[in-house]
């Protein structure tokens, strides 16, 4: 089967455009395949298969002379094949998005209509479409990682 080099193209293209961080703040993003299942490596990639999980690893630098005030790190989940793997995120306080604009720890939930009841329910982990870090005051010369796992499903075409 062909390697799927766009899909993660695609992927850090929007991951490099939706990135909130001061101007002083430099943000570097990383992907990895994760090989294994008892001794995982982390192999850097630019490719995927369906099926495979790469993790992504985004480091923000704050490169200024003052604190990079309420920074926040956003990472993309991309549609068209993409999805969270639950409990990946580290750090693990981490908030979900399914449009971008709104937030809530995870896990999401939402209120849907059962047999003409109300009840609220968890949003599957494969919906949402962006996960979101608080990493506060970020002080001048200082570094903070984010990472989250995501499976390919399938090849977006």
């Amino acid at each position: 089967m062909e390697r799927v080099f766009l899909f993660l193209a695609l992927c850090l293209f929007q991951l490099s455009s939706a990135f909130a961080a001061p101007s002083d703040v430099d943000v570097t993003l990383q992907a990895f395949q994760v090989v294994g299942t008892k001794d995982v490596k982390l192999v850097p990639t630019t490719r995927a298969n369906p099926g495979d999980t790469i993790e992504y690893q985004v480091t923000y630098r704050n490169n200024g002379t003052t604190p990079a005030k309420q920074t926040k790190a956003v990472l993309p989940v991309p549609e068209g094949g993409m999805a969270y793997l639950p409990d990946t995120a580290s750090p693990p306080k981490v908030e979900a998005s399914l449009d971008g604009k709104t937030y809530a720890a995870v896990p999401l939930k939402r209120e849907v209509m059962r047999d003409g009841k109300k009840i609220t329910e968890a949003v599957p982990a494969t919906e949402y479409r962006f996960l979101r870090w608080d990493l506060g005051d970020l002080p001048p010369g200082q570094a903070a990682t984010v990472k989250s796992r995501m499976r390919l499903n399938s090849a977006s075409k």
